[in-house]
């Protein structure tokens, strides 16, 4: 592993994609459970608010989903189209 780090035979960075994705949309259930649950805290005290924070919480949770989604997506078609058009190894010139 250590290895295949060290050398530049091939781009690490299409692997790591996947794992930021994850990682992203942990984080992001992560905080809309808890904007959630600040929305159920703020019941108790004003309905409409704490109604206002649940319906907040959950669209910007899909909201956010959907732009890591994109986010993610896009960096992968960057390196796709950087190995269709430079080529996929590192050490492989610029194309004339």
């Amino acid at each position: 592993m250590l290895n295949k780090f060290l050398s530049l035979d091939e781009f690490i960075t299409p692997g790591l994609i996947k794992p930021f994705y994850f990682v992203a949309l942990g984080l992001t259930a992560l905080g809309t459970l808890l904007g959630v649950l600040g929305g159920l805290g703020a019941l108790i005290f004003s309905p409409l608010t704490g109604l206002i924070t649940i319906l907040t919480a959950l669209i910007a949770g899909v909201a956010y989903a959907i732009g890591i989604r994109m986010f993610s997506e896009l960096f992968i078609a960057v390196f796709r189209l950087h190995d269709r058009f430079v080529g996929g190894h590192p050490k492989d010139g610029i194309p004339e």
